[in-house]
């Protein structure tokens, strides 16, 4: 019997010892190699608010820390942007609803801020709408930390920045609509619409006056290139209308239709852009 109990208690021994080789666990105040972001690649457009990068779930103990530490592109562009300072809007009391103007005004206050930073509970990647970054692949260098040190991530998350992005078109068009920034300003869309493959002037497309749905901006003009449109930026995703003016001869008087066509895009970061639209 005693022989049996001395086997069984070298058993359990032998058991924990080889459970303790194959599972690191952290002792007391440690970090585990375990920290990570999920989805390393991300992606974002310059000049929108977003909160990006999904810290996975660690063994280390809690609470994490996270600092930016460096910030890098890729092919070497200047990385001032990320630190430009953005007013944000902070409420110092709370909302409870039905407050005057003068009453939310009060409870409101305008502070300044980095255009990207880090969240340090959370470890996301905050970017405020407004932010002026170029279009870029950029490298993040973050240090987690806890009560037992610190550990450093090189390349702990990348984002690529685009300035614009086409997000539909309908499939009445040729092919989908093209987007380019041409120059930091001034801040306007010039609109060139093709019809069969032909260049028109300004005035033989229109956007709808009224546009409850739509890039939000201010009519311009009409000019042999295309049509001209200020706007404010960001231009937020929402659905735009476009009308190709459409002249035939019949019996010798010209007949003029209308052919509408919808599209849906994004500018972010503030400048002069082309858009060309194909019928």
């Amino acid at each position: 019997m005693q022989t049996a109990t001395l086997n069984f208690i070298l058993f359990m021994i032998g058991a924990t010892l080889l459970l303790g080789g194959c599972t690191e666990v952290p002792s007391l105040g440690s970090i585990a190699p375990d920290v990570r972001y999920k989805n390393r690649k991300q992606y974002a457009i310059s000049g929108m608010q977003q909160n990006i990068g999904d810290f996975l779930s660690s063994t280390s103990t809690l609470p994490l820390n996270f600092e930016i530490v460096n910030i890098r592109e890729t092919n070497g562009k200047d990385v001032a942007a990320f630190d430009e300072q953005i007013p944000v809007l902070e409420f110092k009391s709370p909302i409870v609803g039905g407050e005057t103007e003068e009453e939310l005004r009060l409870k409101t206050d305008t502070v300044m801020k980095p255009a990207v930073s880090v969240n340090p509970f959370t470890g996301n990647i905050e970017i405020l709408e407004g932010n002026n970054i170029p279009a870029g692949e950029y490298h993040f260098d973050i240090n987690v930390s806890n009560t037992s040190g610190t550990t450093f991530l090189k390349d702990a998350i990348i984002v690529e920045f685009k300035e614009y992005e086409l997000v539909s078109s309908s499939d009445g068009m040729v092919k989908p609509p093209e987007i380019e920034r041409v120059a930091d300003a001034p801040n306007q869309i010039l609109f060139i619409g093709h019809l069969d493959g032909v260049p028109l002037h300004g005035d033989r497309i229109d956007f709808t006056t009224n546009r409850a749905s739509g890039f939000k901006g201010t009519f311009v003009n009409d000019t042999p290139e295309g049509e001209i449109w200020h706007v404010n930026f960001p231009v937020k995703s929402a659905d735009t209308y476009c009308a190709w003016q459409i002249q035939k001869e019949t019996d010798g008087a010209t007949v003029t239709s209308y052919l509408t066509e919808n599209f849906n895009f994004i500018l972010g970061r503030p400048g002069s852009y082309v858009i060309r639209l194909y019928k």
